[in-house]
C-alpha cells in the first residue's frame, strides 16, 4: 500500500510493509508537482535578455562612488599647482575623480573572478591534487587570497594617486589663478 503526501516541496512516500505492522517513511528523489511547476515557470525564455550579473555589479560600484563623494560633486576638491600649492576647488576635477575611482572598482573584480577559475582548472589535473583531494579546498583558498593580493594593487595602479588636467580643462577662475599649464589632484580610492 502506497500513501503520498506534500511536505517540503519533495514527494513523501509512506510504504507499509506486509511482513511488518510499522510504516516507514521515505523521501523520494522526484520532486513535488508544486516543485516542478516552480523548477518550469524559472525556465520559461524571457523576450528581454537578463543583463549579466557583472553589469549589475559595475552599475551597483558606480552608485556607490557617486552617492559617497556627492558632496565632492557639488563642492569640488582642491587643485594644486606644480610647486603643490592651493590654486582652488574644481567641480571638473572632482568629476574627473570620480570617474577614475568609479572605472578601478570596475576593474577590480575582474582578476578575482577570472583568474581562480583558470589557474585552479590546471591545478586540478596534478597529480597531487588528484591523490589527495582534501587539499583541494586549501589550494583553492590559496589561489583566490593571491589573485585579491594581484588584483588591488593592479586597480589601484590604473590611474595615478595624484591626476594632473590640464588648466584649460577646468573652470576659468582656476585656469586664471595659476600660470601653470596643468594643475594635480588626489583622485581619492
Amino acid at each position: 500500500m502506497l500513501v503520498s503526501t506534500m511536505q517540503t516541496g519533495m514527494l513523501q512516500s509512506l510504504h507499509l510493509h506486509p511482513s511488518s505492522s510499522r510504516a516507514t517513511w521515505e523521501l523520494s528523489s522526484v520532486p513535488s508537482p508544486s516543485l516542478w511547476a516552480l523548477m518550469s515557470w524559472f525556465r520559461k525564455p524571457t523576450s528581454s535578455p537578463r543583463p549579466p550579473a557583472s553589469s549589475s555589479r559595475d552599475f551597483a560600484n558606480i552608485c556607490n562612488v557617486v552617492l559617497m563623494r556627492y558632496g565632492e560633486l557639488e563642492e569640488g576638491i582642491d587643485v594644486l599647482d606644480g610647486d603643490g600649492n592651493l590654486v582652488g576647488s574644481s567641480k571638473i576635477a572632482a568629476r574627473h575623480a570620480l570617474l577614475e575611482t568609479a572605472l578601478t572598482r570596475v576593474v577590480l573584480p575582474m582578476p578575482i573572478l577570472v583568474l581562480p577559475p583558470i589557474v585552479m582548472s590546471m591545478l586540478e589535473k596534478t597529480a597531487l591534487l588528484q591523490a589527495r583531494p582534501r587539499l583541494l579546498l586549501p589550494v583553492q583558498s590559496l589561489v583566490c587570497l593571491a589573485a585579491f593580493g594581484l588584483a588591488l594593487p593592479l586597480a589601484i595602479s590604473l590611474f595615478p594617486q595624484m591626476s594632473e588636467i590640464e588648466t584649460t580643462q577646468l573652470e576659468p577662475e582656476i585656469a586664471r589663478a595659476t600660470s601653470s599649464r596643468t594643475v594635480v589632484y588626489n583622485k581619492g580610492l
